[in-house]
């Protein structure tokens, strides 16, 4: 039966809501008329034919135009609908109902009360369909059709005794109905502007508090912080909400929990773990289960509001997807004690909140995300320079142990100093004020003496200072930064080169040793009984050591236990 209905009421040409509701409506008024006039002709229409009280010639003719007319005007005003050429549709109830009334009751001049209804309804009909211009043009019509049939009536153009009083009353009376028309659809249409311009100040308010909402939230902070200021503020700026609450999905993707609540139903809520299943029979297991927005008003029996005991009064229900791309982690949850709190209008608008709401709840996430990654890498700084500041401390007493040894095993420590006005070495190795300074602070130092300088810097093998570089310019003026650096530079270098002869030496010495050390093991092996083996070595020894005595004992000394083959007692 439907889809019989949509065949015959085709409105798939128009685009716009508008253009189709007033397709419909020229539909609905169009058919009203087909069948009221149908039922007019069937019960009415054959004893009105006889009563016209003049008979002319034709009117048999004239009432089967009419007739014919009216069915046609009926077919061109459905075709015309379904063509899409509404502006044209609109005018066919107005020929229809002219032709099928209007005419007809000119053969009686409009006497009868049924004609007169006929041009009032005509002149409504043209004022709702075509507005201020249809008005006009309806009352200029029915002016001139009521005319005609007196014209028709008397035929002649002068005007019946009275005729002119009469003329006068009814075109005072299609006057007046065409004003009270016009009055009409003036109030019916200012009443839609002020409706409109209601919803829409209304509209733009929410709109308004949502941007600011959104815009609080939107900011850097943690998550708990992003969610309890939002349903705070959520409650604040919307009167008709005295509740507003927040679910997230857990990591399974199982449960929606309730994260954030306002008052102290909410505190109550948050301490009893309040949890609902995704899917679950429940506004916020369908929300997060669908994705789809969902308004429930509280004791529908199809509802899916379930009544808790914290929240009594509420009588509506509103709860909107929280989703990232088309992922959604939660819900986010509004009550009011207000039945009609939440309308179609407003459900955009507050979904926005909800889609602003959720980035910021993503934000937060990764801030947070963010913020410990960024503790763990400064963690991991902190160790890693701690343990660098390790290795360079020991790697300076290292450095420090092997100088000192090898210093110690100098003769005298090593030293020079070139007097190059002379051109000779003076020697001597005194440590002077400046070079001891140099050490002390481990930096640069400047003196002036007389009309000279005297700079001293460190020098250092990986941090630890091992001694000290000093000379003398004949300049007094004082170093610039570009020659302090290239000073610094210079004794990094020497000291560095120091340290690869003193490393090169050090691996002679070892490779001398382990050569000795084999020659010693090679002489050791060849002997054949344990007295040549301990003749072979205490003769190594004495060649090595420049040993004037060796003695060697095998075995444990007298008296002593567990000596050499003796069990150990319990």
């Amino acid at each position: 039966m439907r889809q019989f209905l949509d065949n015959i009421f085709d409105i798939s040409a128009y685009t716009s809501d508008f253009d189709k509701e007033r397709a419909r409506i020229v539909y609905g008024i169009s058919t009203t008329l087909v069948i009221l006039y149908t039922l007019f002709i069937a019960f009415v229409g054959i004893e009105y034919i006889p009563d016209l009280p003049i008979k002319l010639v034709g009117l048999d003719l004239l009432w089967t135009v009419a007739i014919l007319g009216f069915y046609a005007c009926v077919a061109l005003t459905y075709y015309a609908i379904r063509q899409g050429r509404l502006e044209l549709a609109e005018f066919g109830p107005l020929a229809m109902w002219f032709v099928g009334g209007v005419v007809i009751s000119w053969a009686n001049a409009f006497r009868d009360p049924r004609g007169g209804i006929a041009l009032v309804a005509f002149v409504v009909l043209a004022g709702l369909l075509k507005r201020g211009r249809g008005l006009v043009a309806g009352l200029v019509i029915a002016i001139l059709s009521w005319t005609a049939s007196n014209v028709m009536a008397t035929g002649t153009f002068a005007t019946p005794s009275g005729g002119q009083q009469e003329l006068i009353t009814v075109i005072l009376m299609l006057a007046g109905i065409a004003s009270l028309t016009y009055l009409f659809l003036r109030f019916a249409y200012q009443s839609r502007v002020e409706g409109a311009r209601i919803v829409s100040a209304e509209r733009l308010r929410l709109a308004e508090i949502t941007s600011q909402i959104a815009q609080r939230i939107s900011r850097r902070m943690a998550l708990r912080d992003v969610l309890n200021n939002a349903v705070e503020q959520i409650r604040a700026e919307y009167p008709l909400i005295y509740h507003a609450q927040i679910f997230l999905l857990d990591e399974n993707r199982q449960n929606a929990q309730l994260v954030a609540s306002t008052g102290e139903v909410g505190r109550l809520l948050m301490e009893r773990k309040h949890n609902l299943p995704v899917g679950s029979l429940s506004v916020i297991g369908q929300v997060t289960g669908s994705g789809q927005q969902i308004i429930s008003r509280a004791g529908l029996s199809d509802s899916v509001h379930r009544r808790n005991e914290f929240l009594p009064e509420t009588a509506v229900e509103a709860a909107f997807p929280l989703r990232i791309g088309d992922q959604v982690i939660g819900a986010l949850d509004l009550q009011s004690k207000v039945a009609t709190a939440f309308r179609d209008e407003d459900m955009p608008i507050l979904q926005s909140l909800a889609d602003h709401l959720a980035i910021a709840i993503d934000n937060a996430r990764l801030f947070e995300e963010t913020e410990r990654r960024l503790q763990e890498n400064r963690r991991l700084v902190e160790q890693t320079n701690q343990a660098v500041e390790q290795v360079d401390r020991l790697n300076r007493q290292l450095t420090g142990r092997f100088w000192s040894d090898y210093l110690s095993q100098q003769t005298a420590p090593p030293a020079l100093t070139m007097d190059f006005v002379t051109q000779r070495r003076v020697p001597e190795s005194e440590w002077t004020p400046t070079l001891r300074e140099a050490v002390r602070v481990d930096s640069l130092v400047q003196r002036r003496e007389k009309d000279q300088q005297v700079i001293a810097i460190p020098l250092r093998v990986r941090g630890q200072v091992i001694g000290a570089m000093e000379f003398e310019l004949e300049s007094a003026e004082a170093l610039t930064p570009e020659e302090i650096s290239l000073i610094q530079e210079v004794g990094d270098r020497l000291g560095l080169a120091v340290e690869n002869v003193r490393l090169f030496e050090a691996s002679q010495s070892a490779a001398q040793r382990e050569a000795l050390v084999n020659e010693i093991a090679a002489r050791l092996q060849a002997g054949s009984t344990v007295e040549m083996t301990l003749n072979a070595a205490a003769r190594s020894l004495k060649e090595t050591m420049k040993a004037s005595r060796v003695a060697i004992r095998l075995g444990a000394p007298p008296g002593a236990k567990n000596g050499v083959g003796e069990d150990e007692q319990p």
